[in-house]
């Protein structure tokens, strides 16, 4: 089987972040009859070895799940993979799927499969193993033709207030307010892309009506441009709104609304989502934040904030005015999963990869992504180990559109099977 035929054959299988071990025992069920030594770690990464290897391949074996998944159909429509009602997971999965394909086809080779990385790089962070061989090549990025050789660090960003009640004067003119399945999208990826909030959409049209929440809701991950954002309020004047994409129902409810209820809204409305600074020589963002999730219960609203950028002094800045902004707003905040920016390097190696794809495109350029990849943890676990990422072309990744183009994935196998012929005739 190739590459695309691989990847299909484990679609159905369960791989959400914090959920995939039926994929990590398909990956091991998959390599052990090849004869490579086996090994997993407490974070459930999987590192397999077999002769003295040239090459180590990495990517992640967890998806993000949105809608149907991890109940993934997959279909084929003019010359791309696409899923039905669902993320398609080819973000790691065409990775892990060329990974297996490269293992059925070398000897000297090392494979890495880690877990968890949609969720904080979890994985990566916990690996408790060596890599033995020189390289690493990590297939988790998402435009073909490009050698990846940094990308931005991130921090999860979360504030906290109490959900104290009040009692409203009205049980009447209360409401369910809902806007849903807007576009959404990669949180650093296509933080660029002008793509709606729907939390921020949401806040905008609660301002507008003077409202006072009940409990407000939205957004599916951490990593995510929100699709989704929902409410319940009570508004003195009634509500009505122009934005087509809002649904409005009126409800009964004699119950309580927040004590902080101004606070949330005008926290939400007055946030600033998205890019905050560009780099020109990169052409990428270089400092940006995404307004990811709401959630009311019992005891407290949470919101919870990604934010990215390509130095870690950068980074920093942006979080400690964020904490800042929260707490003017009397939320509480903490701060999880800092991953340092890897820094931008063109090794020997990313060269030699730079030659071997120079066989099949005409330019072929050094890049850095606005995104996580898990490169420069391994790089700063190992200094003399020397990592790039590339990939095949996935678009809109994190999404209901997610999709990957065939034909780009066939190249991708053709580099990486080229690359370790010129690795084994340097030997």
């Amino acid at each position: 089987m190739d590459t695309i035929e691989i990847f299909k054959s484990f679609s159905s299988t369960p791989r959400c972040s914090f959920d995939a071990l039926k994929m990590r025992d398909f990956i091991v069920k998959s390599v052990l009859p090849l004869g490579y030594e086996v090994n997993i770690d407490k974070a459930n990464n999987i590192i397999c070895r077999k002769k003295k290897p040239l090459l180590c391949l990495q990517s992640h074996y967890d998806m993000v799940c949105l809608a149907d998944a991890p109940n993934v159909e997959i279909y084929e429509k003019d010359g791309f993979l696409m899923a039905k009602n669902s993320t398609l997971g080819a973000d790691n999965g065409i990775g892990v799927a060329l990974m297996l394909y490269m293992m059925s086809k070398f000897d000297n080779i090392e494979c890495l499969f880690t877990s968890d990385e949609e969720v904080g790089l979890i994985g990566a962070n916990n690996f408790e193993y060596k890599i033995t061989a020189p390289y690493l090549l990590n297939l988790d990025s998402e435009e073909e033709g490009a050698i990846f050789v940094g990308c931005a660090g991130g921090v999860d960003i979360i504030g906290e207030i109490d959900a104290l009640k009040k009692p409203y004067r009205n049980r009447y003119k209360t409401y369910d307010i809902c806007i849903k399945d807007l576009q959404g999208g990669h949180s650093g990826i296509d933080i660029d892309k002008n793509i709606p909030n729907a939390i921020k959409v949401l806040a905008e049209e609660l301002i507008k009506s003077k409202c006072e929440l009940i409990s407000i809701d939205g957004g599916e991950r951490i990593n995510s441009i929100p699709k989704s954002a929902f409410a319940k309020v009570y508004a003195p004047n009634g509500f009505t709104s122009k934005n087509i994409d809002l649904s409005i129902k009126e409800i009964e409810n004699d119950g309580n609304v927040l004590t902080h209820s101004d606070n949330i809204i005008q926290m939400l409305q007055n946030f600033v989502q998205g890019v905050r600074s560009f780099d020109e020589k990169l052409k990428i963002p270089s400092q940006s934040i995404n307004l990811s999730t709401v959630k009311t219960d019992a005891d407290k609203v949470k919101v919870e904030f990604f934010a990215r950028a390509m130095d870690k002094k950068s980074l920093e800045s942006l979080s400690d005015e964020t904490e800042k902004f929260l707490k003017s707003f009397g939320f509480r905040v903490k701060t999880e999963g800092f991953s340092a920016p890897w820094k931008p390097n063109i090794t020997p190696f990313a060269k030699k990869l730079q030659a071997v794809m120079g066989r099949f495109f005409e330019n072929v350029n050094f890049k850095a992504i606005h995104a996580g990849l898990e490169c420069g943890i391994f790089e700063n676990k190992q200094k003399s180990l020397q990592v790039v990422s590339i990939g095949a072309n996935i678009n809109f990744p994190h999404s209901l559109r997610e999709n990957c183009e065939i034909a780009s994935v066939k190249k991708l196998e053709t580099i990486v099977t080229e690359l370790m012929l010129d690795l084994k005739h340097t030997l």
